[in-house]
């Protein structure tokens, strides 16, 4: 009896271990399930304005845009270049960034800040959770000049 006992103990022990390995293999962080910003984009449907538009960070895939995609210190693209235009204009109590389009340490800082803002997961990375919290501003369609508000 005893036996059985270690025999079913080690069977469960052997199933748990393989079920742990099995999930940390097929788990992944949000950033590798969403595509990764490489540009920005117009959006007019997003901006729900008649003459205004939003410029957004994309990731373009030749025929269309996300939108729901993720940026990090290290990326460098014009889609951080547009987060960065966002925060400068919208976020009046956080430092000016360069818009350089370089994911460095003020703009991860930035981002904090914003996400800190809006209540959300503090980890200075531009995400689908970022993008949907932060204010962005508003082009108009007629000079590509920013219009005042932010959406």
């Amino acid at each position: 009896m005893n036996r059985n006992r270690f025999k079913v103990g080690a069977i469960s022990a052997i199933t748990g271990v393989i079920s742990t390995l099995l999930i940390g293999l097929t788990a992944s962080p949000a950033s590798a399930a969403t595509p990764e910003c490489n540009t920005a984009r117009i959006s007019t449907l997003a901006a729900d304005t008649p003459g205004r538009y939003l410029y957004l960070p994309a990731r373009y895939f030749g025929e269309g845009a996300n939108y729901y995609c993720w940026m990090a210190k290290g990326s460098d693209n014009s889609g951080v270049r547009a987060l960065q235009a966002a925060i400068n204009h919208c976020y009046n109590h956080i430092p000016n960034l360069v818009p350089d389009g370089i994911y460095g340490d003020a703009t991860k800082a930035a981002v904090r800040a914003v996400q800190t803002q809006h209540r959300i997961h503090v980890d200075g990375e531009y995400g689908p959770d970022t993008y949907s919290a932060m204010l962005l501003p508003l082009y108009r369609t007629v000079d590509n000049r920013f219009s005042g508000a932010c959406k």
